[in-house]
């Protein structure tokens, strides 16, 4: 089969729907993590949305799995899925090549617990390491194929993270 061949069975693969999870805390930092595939490399915590599974439930369960948080606050969503298409340099795990690539929602958090809270091991681990940052500054430290999904919707979080502080966190 040709190259394009190749290509054209590649794009005709479905996208898994997933769901990315944004966590804020009342200093306006947001939780990301290195991924264990990604050393270098910062991102939000993600995950696949099961089959008659809501994308609210899904979130609230990747974020438990992911990073141990149990409680946090639902603040907004990104209003749109998000389409990505997985690079053909990337080793997927085999549960991810019979896709194209990952049609997500982003769901933003509020949760002021600190990093020694979160548990990265009591799943199916996926980070290295987390760390608290700048939202703005996630844009640059994810991984390149990422960065278009995270451009759409970090500036509408951003303000919404504003939004939030000013309205609920109370100064001292």
């Amino acid at each position: 089969m040709d190259e394009r061949g190749i290509l054209t069975i590649m794009t005709n693969k479905p996208y898994r729907k997933n769901v990315g999870m944004v966590v804020f805390n009342s200093l306006g930092k947001v939780i990301v993590g290195e991924r264990i595939q990604f050393p270098g490399s910062w991102q939000f915590p993600q995950g696949g949305i099961d089959e008659e599974e809501d994308y609210l439930e899904a979130a609230k369960r990747e974020l438990y799995e992911e990073l141990g948080i149990k409680k946090a606050t639902y603040v907004t969503e990104y209003p749109d899925w998000i389409p990505y298409d997985f690079p053909n340099s990337l080793g997927l795990n085999s549960h991810l090549q019979k896709f194209r690539g990952q049609l997500q929602r982003w769901i933003l958090f509020f949760w002021d617990g600190g990093l020694d809270d979160c548990d990265l091991v009591h799943h199916e681990q996926e980070f290295l390491t987390i760390q608290h940052m700048e939202i703005e500054d996630i844009i640059q430290a994810v991984v390149d194929f990422k960065r278009p999904v995270y451009e759409k919707f970090v500036p509408i979080f951003k303000a919404a993270i504003q939004n939030y502080i000013a309205q609920n966190i109370k100064t001292k």
